[in-house]
């Protein structure tokens, strides 16, 4: 099989969030299977070269006329070293100057004050179109015989593709796939009514006026109207996209997806166990190693005592990409008190206002617990986790950025990691959690279903602040009275991440299976 991945992300190449794992787990797990396997992806300020080899710039020098105007752009091919798949580069200066896939970073805000960090990029819809129309064009400059059997396109940047391959109108028959990784507000990349969107695309008026959610056109629907296959993350979130009932939580496109009776693969995203694994610490990039499918937690107690000495009681502490706020207070084995982590993106579908709100009755009820919270987003929450670590000094710890050691330290030295998200596609901090041999706490809602209440985690229903305030004390009694069951509960969540959930097995036994399904029609 001929199978091109069109992403805006990849790990190791270009990273932003949960998708840049997906892309090149499956562009890595179908070449080692054998398949001839190409990812398409931009050129950003923040690409990064050392996982490529045989790089050839300038390949093909073409055009492509968006909003009016005709922009020249080239491709650049390498191999993926750690994947074995091909890699064809898109090169033009609206990528080229983003130093971040989809968001402005803080120095560019420096740069210019109307590019607020962590806002999308201004013309998101332009590099959309661009990136989406020149995978379309590459088609037109190869030969008929090195097309694509199957154009997997990941999420909504990417989902007006199969529109383009339409319009192009091939001899060979191209299927496309479009995995959903995320329909909440804010991730549909649409366009605000039928004027735009045929300013941008020049698609057929029937197929735009036939993907309208309101007023607003959406890349989803277009690549429906256009023949294309729908995925996501995980069974659940493929029942909650189609459940009318969810209106709010995907913007409107549940109810349109239940009325047009569009059907939508679920497959739970797999685990890339071997870049994690804690008992290598090269790859973990943990100051030291354990194992926890062995119940050998011996390492994960010193990452503990690591982290409270170099980073939670350190006034000095620095890492690039992390700004510290707060310490916290410690007993000096570090034994005596009850971790409990957080690190995602600081945002309103995390959860972050649940948990802000559950803090404060949690440590004034338990005087022993101590809350690390690590990421970045929305500028109000983060203020008030700032809020918390001065209401509730030397309990609460605020790591705001991203470093990767530092962050995966955060999940390794905790007992518990917190999961209170309103609702997940499929989620991955519970996945990095379990192979570090700390449990999870979640809502129970989309992806986060995959754990398993009492053997692998820990899940609540409803998602407020007295129902995490009760959930955290319950778990914080189970750690304080019954440490053999929370030691099975560790050992049995660890092997499940590694062989359940393995990338791997995913790709053999649901991509390839879905995949041969659609080729087979």
């Amino acid at each position: 099989m001929k199978l091109w991945v069109v992403s805006m992300e990849c790990a190791g190449i270009a990273e932003a969030g949960g998708v840049k794992n997906v892309t090149f787990s499956i562009c890595k797990e179908f070449s080692e299977a054998g398949h001839i396997v190409t990812l398409f992806i931009p050129v950003f300020k923040c690409t990064t070269w050392n996982s490529l080899e045989d790089i050839t710039h300038n390949v093909f020098d073409t055009e492509v006329t968006l909003c009016n105007k005709v922009e020249k752009i080239s491709y650049s091919k390498a191999l993926c070293k750690n994947g074995g798949f091909n890699v064809v580069f898109i090169n033009h200066p609206s990528f080229a100057e983003k130093e971040g896939v989809y968001t402005y970073t803080e120095n560019e805000q420096n740069e210019n004050p109307a590019h607020k960090k962590g806002d999308g990029h201004t013309d998101m819809l332009f590099k959309d179109i661009l990136f989406q129309k020149a995978v379309s064009e590459y088609m037109t400059l190869i030969s008929e015989e090195n097309l694509p059997d199957i154009v997997h396109c990941q999420d909504a940047s990417t989902a007006v593709l199969p529109g383009f391959i339409k319009q192009k109108g091939f001899n060979y028959k191209i299927e496309s796939v479009v995995t959903i990784h995320n329909a909440g507000p804010y991730y549909h990349h649409e366009f605000k009514n039928l004027t735009e969107a045929l300013w941008y695309t020049e698609l057929d008026k029937d197929i735009l006026e036939k993907s309208k959610n309101g007023e607003r056109v959406e890349p989803f629907l277009i690549a429906v109207e256009s023949g294309a296959n729908l995925s996501t993350v995980s069974e659940v979130y493929a029942e909650e996209l189609i459940d009318p009932a969810n209106a709010d939580l995907t913007d409107g496109l549940s109810p349109i997806f239940n009325t047009k009776g569009i059907p939508i693969k679920g497959i739970t995203n797999g685990f890339d166990y071997d870049r994690y694994n804690p008992s290598d610490k090269n790859i973990s990039k943990l100051p030291f190693e354990f194992n926890p499918e062995k119940n050998d937690l011996t390492g994960k107690y010193s990452c503990r005592k690591y982290f409270v000495k170099n980073i939670a009681v350190n006034s000095d502490f620095k890492a690039d990409g992390i700004k510290k706020i707060g310490t916290l207070n410690c007993s000096s084995n570090c034994d005596g008190e009850v971790y409990i982590a957080y690190h995602g993106r600081v945002t309103g579908q995390k959860g972050l206002t649940v948990l802000n709100s559950a803090i404060p009755d949690v440590v004034k009820n338990n005087p022993n617990v101590r809350f690390v919270i690590a990421g970045q987003g929305e500028p109000g929450l983060e203020n008030s986790i700032k809020k918390l670590t001065e209401d509730f000094e030397g309990k609460v710890l605020f790591l705001n950025g991203y470093n990767q050691s530092v962050v995966r330290l955060v999940t390794a030295m905790a007992d518990f990691i917190v999961l209170p998200s309103f609702f997940e596609p499929c989620g991955l901090e519970d996945f990095i959690a379990q192979s570090f041999g700390t449990l999870p706490v979640a809502h129970k809602t989309g992806g986060l279903n995959k754990i398993e209440d009492y053997k692998t985690g820990f899940l609540y229903e409803k998602n407020t602040p007295e129902s995490l305030v009760k959930k955290l004390t319950e778990v914080i009694s189970v750690k304080k009275e019954n440490e053999a069951l929370l030691n099975n509960m560790i050992v049995m969540a660890a092997k499940s991440v590694h062989s359940r959930y393995y990338w791997k097995n995913v790709v053999e036994q649901e991509y390839l299976k879905y995949f041969k399904e659609i080729l087979k029609k």
